[in-house]
């Protein structure tokens, strides 16, 4: 293989992005080597000019100086929005640091001053402005095997620039150093350029690249991920910073001459770079895919902690010195990857707003924060250096508590983003409470407009507000129907007292909604509900009789006892299909046990009106004595849906009849409504007559009991499987997926219209793998993502698959999901044998011949017989072939196919 593809296999990269990979890691190079070289010359220069003491004022100087860069860059990015944040950086960065090199020999101190608090402030925003180009080219998963790589070549620009400051000092000094450093700011200006026009050519902005309107303060203020992201980063600065100090205070007493400080910090960076370039290249990307972001980003404040204990009993130089390359290294290999990653949960515009300001403001704070602490503890309350060691250990344990919050939050954010499709109805009540929103609803009422009172008539019975229910009351007397209409639902959801009377004139309307909805009412809210149903049921106004039933059938309460079985009986006995249908109504607001021999006679009724409304009052009045009855109703197709509900009422009853449904001896819709009745029993006797079909090889059988499962999850909104089987069950589906999808692949590329037909089918093959996959783990897990799952999963964009994997790295043990990741991340993209063998197409068309797929095999026999295969008595046809296998067959071997009977035909017809 090519050493394209061996990256390509390593990285999931398409063989357009290794150029923009390439320019990017030169990119991260020369600006790390840049950064490296200005921060050598800032510590060095600020150590001996001022001292290791005067460091926390220096910090305090920064941070306020990163608020005023930060102000700056967003006021030029909105009157200039082509020059952007970048460009506004990129700018001001080179002419700071060639300024810098014109004033160090004419005002040192001052220029030393102010080149510390420039290299804290402004010249560190150019990092985060990479890293955002970084995130908008690669997803959160690419991003995991990508910026490693990344960062490995920031490494080697930190290597170079220890070595330019190590080497080069004696040689062209201070002012020359700084030269070179604004050199390669130029350098890195266009390679940024160059980045962004290759970009454009191959990744189109998302959807979801929209401009935020709000501010930075309130995207920060609204989400709760932001803000726990931004106070575990503003931890590990705080104890970084921490570790810094100390660290420079020791050297500073070892190398007081400012040239051997600045040879020995450029050495010290380049042994730093070098060990963490090791490390990154070794164990980081290693450590990242296989722990995942939690561990590895876990793993920085618990190194810390371990070796703060060691400095706090062992003070020293070497204790000191360990503590800073530990922190180091990993700070710059798994801290660095993890927390760019993390970014990748915000939302894209959003992202590219915040990141810039977030980086700096939360790291120069930070800092400003332990210069504040540190000039109170040294300065004024003279704390010795071990209380500053302990604190460091004592916030990375918090910072390590904060980090395992946070890696919570980013599964719930990408489950959010899956589940964006659900609305739950909490939100709609809670805007409906809003002040300013009840103000609205008051004033659309007070309105000409017809529709926009209905509309507000519809919200205002989703909360409570004495001048919007004196409005309703107003509009029961509108000349519009309409408006009365929506105005007594209202006044019904409320449950507003009707004071002058007059809903009840409503009930004679000649508009049949409205009497309709006045009956509703005056049965739950009127005065005397008994008088007035025992009147409507003894009046002869049928259409009447209909609307009182309908209303008690959905809130009995008072009025139900004017309904009697004398009254029913009646109805029964005049035999009309008009009078049976109110006798079926008010067989499900009446109590007892006289209900179910009535409604068996009603269900053996021939009129299709008169056994629907029998249904409705079956599931209102269960009753074992209906499950015949109720089982020989449920495959006519007009009542198919009422009969699952009455079904279902019956609850475990019923599930030895729907079990022998399922053994598919009445045809695969039998099956289907069998296991969608089962789904409504919700009981632990329907979840075992499911497995039956779980359990199975055939894949539409195990489609059918998977679907029927998650639906019961879905409805009682509790785990209906076990955890351990729920995983087994989705890893056996998983496989399937995975072979059907590499038979897609190896299969595609033929020039054979039969074979592609046959990877078509094996790519749909696929894909409903997957579906039964995640159906599986909607048996334990939430449902509401998994359905987002499924669609990113289905989607070729690997930029929007990356928030499921995500997702499902996050709930899934390692061992359940790393087969998944294989699958949608290894080396099938690329390669469809994994060990780039040519395809065997024999061993394919054998592979689907052998599955229990009718479609599959089919199409296996199609190619067979145009392609010709090497052993023709491998494709046998089976006695429960489908005419189109034995079609196949008999068009191969030139015989009439026989025709399908029985169930088999059925089967044919629903397939």
């Amino acid at each position: 293989m090519s050493l394209t593809q061996i990256l390509g296999r390593r990285l999931g990269l398409e063989p357009y992005e290794f150029p923009v990979l390439a320019l990017m890691g030169s990119l991260a190079a020369i600006l790390i080597c840049a950064y490296t070289v200005a921060k050598v010359l800032r510590d060095a220069l600020f150590l001996s000019q001022f001292g290791a003491l005067a460091l926390p004022y220096a910090y305090i100087a920064v941070a306020l100086a990163s608020v005023a860069f930060v102000w700056l860059e967003g006021i030029t990015t909105r009157l200039h929005p082509r020059v952007g944040g970048t460009r506004f950086n990129q700018y001001t960065a080179i002419g700071l640091g060639a300024l810098a090199a014109l004033l160090l020999p004419i005002a040192p101190r001052w220029t030393i001053a102010c080149f510390y608090v420039w290299t804290g402030s402004q010249a560190m925003m150019l990092l985060p402005h990479f890293w955002t180009l970084a995130l908008d080219t690669w997803d959160s998963r690419r991003a995991r095997q990508v910026f490693p790589v990344l960062a490995g070549c920031g490494l080697v620009g930190g290597l170079a620039g220890g070595a330019l400051s190590g080497w080069f000092t004696p040689r062209v000094g201070h002012v020359g150093l700084m030269w070179i450093m604004a050199a390669q700011l130029v350098v890195a200006h266009g390679l940024t350029r160059i980045i962004e026009s290759r970009r454009t050519q191959h990744h189109a902005a998302p959807a979801t690249d929209a401009v935020s309107n709000a501010s930075r303060w309130q995207i920060l203020r609204r989400s709760r991920y932001i803000r726990i992201f931004a106070g575990s980063f503003a931890l590990s600065v705080i104890v970084a910073t921490l570790v810094d100090f100390q660290f420079k205070l020791q050297i500073q007493r070892a190398h007081p001459d400012p040239l051997a400080l600045t040879v020995f910090l450029g050495r010290f960076y380049i042994a730093i770079n070098g060990v963490a370039l090791l490390f990154q290249f070794g164990a980081a990307g290693w450590l990242l895919q296989r722990l995942g972001l939690r561990a590895s980003n876990g793993l920085q404040p618990a190194s810390i902690m371990l070796m703060s204990a060691w400095v706090a009993t062992s003070p020293g130089t070497l204790a000191v010195l360990a503590l800073r390359s530990v922190q180091g290294v990993l700070s710059q290999t798994l801290g660095k990857s993890s927390i760019e990653i993390y970014y990748a949960a915000m939302r894209t515009a959003e992202r590219r707003l915040i990141k810039p300001a977030l980086d700096t403001l939360v790291e120069r704070w930070s800092d400003a924060a332990v210069g504040i602490v540190l000039v109170v503890f040294l300065h004024v309350l003279r704390v010795p250096l071990r209380a500053i060691t302990i604190g460091t250990g004592v916030l990375a344990a918090v910072w390590l508590v904060l980090s395992i919050r946070l890696d919570r939050e980013f599964g719930a954010a990408f489950e959010q983003v899956l589940s964006s499709r659900w609305i739950e109805p909490e939100a709609a009540l809670d805007s409906v409470r809003i002040p300013t929103t009840r103000r609205a609803m008051f004033e659309a009422l007070q309105s000409e407009d017809e529709s926009q009172i209905v509309l507000a008539l519809e919200l205002a019975a989703n909360g409570r507000d004495p001048r919007v229910a004196r409005a309703v009351r107003g509009c029961l007397r509108h000349p519009s129907e309409n408006v009365r209409i929506a105005a007594v639902q209202a006044m019904t959801s409320l449950g507003l007292r009707d004071r002058e009377d007059v809903v009840e004139g409503c009930v004679a309307s000649s508009c049949e909604p409205l009497s309709r909805a006045a009956v509703a009412y005056l049965v739950r809210w009127g005065k005397r509900p008994a008088g007035f149903a025992r009147r409507l049921l003894d009046g002869d106004d049928r259409r009447l009789q209909a609307s009182l039933l309908d209303a008690l059938f959905d809130h009995p309460g008072e009025a139900a006892a004017a309904l009697t079985t004398a009254w029913i009986d009646a109805r029964l006995s005049a035999g009309d299909p008009q009078d049976l249908m109110l006798a079926a109504r008010a067989l499900g607001v009446v109590r007892g046990r006289t209900s179910a021999g009535r409604l068996q006679r009603l269900l053996a009724c021939d009129d299709l009106d008169v056994q629907r409304e029998a249904l409705r009052s079956a599931v209102r009045r269960p009753s074992p004595e209906l499950r015949d009855a109720l089982l020989g109703l449920l495959l006519v197709p007009e009542l198919s849906y009422e009969t699952r509900q009455a079904v279902a009422a019956l609850g475990d009853p019923a599930v030895p009849g729907l079990r022998r449904l399922l053994d598919g001896g009445s045809g695969p819709r039998a099956q289907e409504l069998a296991a969608r009745t089962l789904a409504r029993i919700e009981s632990p006797r329907a979840i075992a007559a499911l497995l039956t079909l779980v359990r199975g090889a055939d894949e539409r059988r195990r489609y059918l009991g998977l679907q029927a499962l998650a639906r019961m999850r879905e409805h009682s909104g509790r785990p209906v499987l076990g955890r351990s089987l729920t995983h087994r069950v989705f890893l056996r589906e998983l496989r399937d997926c995975r072979a059907a999808r590499r038979a897609a692949l190896a299969l595609a590329d033929s020039t054979l219209a039969a074979v592609r037909l046959l990877a078509d089918s094996y790519r749909e093959a696929a894909e409903m793998a997957l579906e039964r996959a995640l159906q599986a783990l909607a048996c334990w897990y939430d449902p509401r993502p998994l359905t987002g799952v499924l669609e990113r999963l289905q989607s070729a964009d690997r930029n929007a698959a990356a928030p499921a994997l995500e997702y499902l790295g996050h709930i899934l043990p390692r061992n359940v999901f790393q087969p998944l990741r294989a699958v949608f991340e290894g080396m099938e993209a690329l390669d469809a044998t994994g060990d780039g063998a040519a395809p065997d197409l024999d061993e394919q068309l054998r592979q689907a011949w052998r599955s229990n797929d009718a479609w599959l095999r089919a199409c296996a026999l199609h190619a067979a017989r145009v392609v010709g295969t090497p052993d023709p008595t491998v494709f046998m046809p089976r006695p429960d072939d489908t005419s189109a296998v034995r079609a196949e067959f008999a068009a191969w071997h030139g015989a009439s196919p026989a025709p399908a009977s029985g169930a088999r035909a059925v089967e044919e017809v629903a397939c």
